[in-house]
């Protein structure tokens, strides 16, 4: 057979190779394709240094502008109040406890009095109202008798209308719950005066404690309008330098009637100076009476949650004394005019533990309870999606049938439809409801944090947030385990292994890298997430109880996102609060970023080789 030479240049089949390839626009499709999805990641790219140059360039001053708040802070004086402030508001935490365990305690041994007493006061008052003519009403039918009723009616018809005497039916009801109440108080002596040991030790702490912050909210305003004018002083000076003529005259003269003389720090600070070793004493004395208060104070309570209260009054008093004792060190240690080191303000953001915005006294932007919230309900979120999209995954890709897929892949794929907004509503209305009322049911009581007090908390935040998740986990897990090569499997089929052995022994650990990278892709879509969290995470700023272990779950947070949604709209622009939300933003596109950076580096060292 002859051989065929190939088709040199310029002949007719090149020439109709050539007419048989169509262009678009002048231009080889393939390029074209090329240059436009090149030019679609140009174009990320750019967006995505926007972003970043839009958070930094709202939120580069925030740092400069809290550490000036800070050093104000301190030479107003608010930060020696603080000092001992801070730790006595546990007391009122545990004055609170101790108020509602006595409550719990008493109700069931003077409820039944109470209102029997109550009821036939409001009768009494129904019949004066109807000028005493019998027709009133008496529908306190369980707590009295037939008879009783008709006595007390009669005593009410009897009585003279200007009369102010009591009915003996209802001095003898009066009687009956003073008895009762009596009795009750007598039973929970000890509850009822620790607790009024623990009011009446910091009244003269809170006494001088209100005529020294009176003080140092004077000093701080008179600081902050300083600050104030001297800045628009200086802006008119600013653009005095560019004027001239009678313009530059006239703001000259503005910036000149403008100017205000910084406020005498040392001689207002004096003042508190003055009461410190007051301060001292009274909280001496405070710890004094309280540790003679815990002395007394023992749970003879029937009731589990008022022993429960007890009990964790009684866990906090040494923490509680202890801190007091510090606080009284930190008085006598503390001076006005110390430099507020830069390093404070990044600690402060970073590892504050209060967020406390819009206050008359001093704002603090600890950003340490959101992150903690968001990370806990980002876990609790994993930890439920994690093992519900694997494992549908690996049945869909391996074992399921074709009529399978074809429904449990929509099916799945169709919870990305449903708005956060109604996942959210259902989080409100159904599963904080049902996850409240299992907790108390009794064979579920050895579980942490059962019974449950709040039904909006971290558990349900993160059980809606892993329904979320499930769709873009279960899509990345598949697709990772599509990506096996062929070849394993045939290999392992060759040898004799099952299908079983062959998906769990092959397929699934070849498939590890892309599963993880699905993981913890899942993690970046929760964790980003806002009206969920908003609506049925608590919103309680601040780190949850771990003294509890797991039941720490079950206790109300607030987000990242959550905290930016929800304030982002209320505060003046540049404003320091401004700054501090943007701030948030940046950290929250941090970790953000981080996460996609170790899903595609795992992805990548993980990578089967081409063939």
């Amino acid at each position: 057979m002859p051989e065929v030479s190939p088709t040199p240049p310029g002949t007719l089949g090149s020439k109709i190779l050539r007419r048989g390839r169509r262009t678009v626009l002048g231009m080889d499709p393939q390029k074209l394709i090329k240059n436009f999805f090149g030019a679609n990641s140009s174009i990320a790219i750019i967006v995505l240094v926007l972003i970043m140059v839009f958070l930094l360039r709202e939120g580069a001053g925030f740092l400069s502008t809290y550490h000036h708040e800070l050093e104000t802070y301190r030479k107003a004086g608010l930060e020696f109040c603080d000092i001992a402030d801070t730790p006595l508001k546990q007391q009122q935490t545990m004055a609170s406890s101790l108020r509602r365990a006595l409550s719990i305690e008493m109700e069931p041994l003077v409820k039944t009095a109470r209102e029997r007493r109550d009821a036939a006061f409001l009768f009494k008052r129904a019949h004066d109202e109807q000028n005493s003519d019998g027709t009133a009403t008496f529908d306190a039918s369980p707590l009295f008798t037939p008879e009783e009723k008709n006595q007390l009616k009669a005593e009410l018809a009897a009585l003279a209308p200007e009369s102010t005497d009591l009915p003996a039916t209802l001095q003898k009801l009066a009687g009956e719950f003073a008895t009762k109440d009596r009795e009750a108080k007598t039973k929970f002596k000890t509850i009822i005066e620790a607790e009024e040991t623990f009011e009446e030790a910091a009244e003269p702490v809170a006494e001088i404690l209100d005529e020294l912050k009176t003080h140092a909210t004077e000093t701080k305003e008179a600081a902050n309008e300083f600050h104030t004018l001297e800045a628009g002083r200086q802006q008119l000076l600013a653009a005095a330098a560019s004027a001239s003529g009678s313009e530059k005259a006239d703001l000259l003269k503005e910036a000149e009637l403008s100017k205000v003389e910084e406020p005498k720090y040392a001689e207002r600070v004096e003042t508190l100076l003055e009461k410190r070793e007051d301060l001292v004493k009274a909280l001496g004395d405070y710890v004094t009476a309280v540790e003679e208060a815990a002395k007394s104070l023992q749970s003879s309570s029937t009731h589990p949650e008022a022993a429960q209260l007890i009990a964790s009054v009684e866990k906090a008093i040494p923490t509680h004394l202890a801190d007091i004792q510090k606080a009284s060190k930190d008085l006598a240690a503390w001076k006005w005019d110390e430099p507020v080191s830069f390093f404070r303000a990044v600690s402060s953001f970073a590892f504050g533990t209060g967020w406390i915005t819009n206050s008359s006294w001093q704002d603090f932007y600890g950003v340490l309870p959101l992150l903690t919230g968001s990370l806990l309900i980002s876990f609790v979120a994993l930890f439920i999606a994690t093992p519900i999209s694997v494992t549908a995954a690996i049945y869909t890709n391996q074992f399921a049938s074709e009529r399978e897929k074809e429904l449990i892949k929509p099916v799945i794929e169709f919870i990305q439809a449903i708005p956060s907004v109604v996942l959210g509503f259902i989080g409100i209305a159904v599963v904080g409801d049902l996850i409240k009322g299992f907790s108390q049911w009794e064979f579920l009581s050895w579980i942490p944090g059962f019974p449950i007090q709040e039904r909006l908390n971290i558990f349900n935040a993160g059980f809606l947030l892993a329904f979320m998740a499930v769709p873009t986990m279960f899509s990345l897990s598949e697709d990772a385990l599509n990506n096996v090569p062929r070849a394993y499997s045939e290999a392992s089929d060759a040898l004799g292994a099952t299908k079983l052995q062959t998906v769990f022994r092959v397929i699934v650990p070849a498939a590890i890298s892309g599963i993880l990278s699905a993981i913890l892709l899942g993690l970046g879509r929760v964790i980003g997430e806002t009206m969920v969290v908003l609506l049925v995470a608590g919103n309680r700023i601040a780190i949850p109880d771990f003294s509890d272990g797991l039941g720490a779950i079950f206790q109300p947070a607030h987000t990242l996102t959550g905290i930016i949604a929800q304030e982002l709209g209320e505060v003046s622009r540049g404003s320091s609060h401004w700054q501090a939300l943007f701030m948030v933003g940046i950290l929250l596109f941090v970790i953000s970023l981080s996460v996609n950076w170790c899903a595609r580096t795992i992805a990548k060292r993980f990578e089967h080789p081409k063939a």
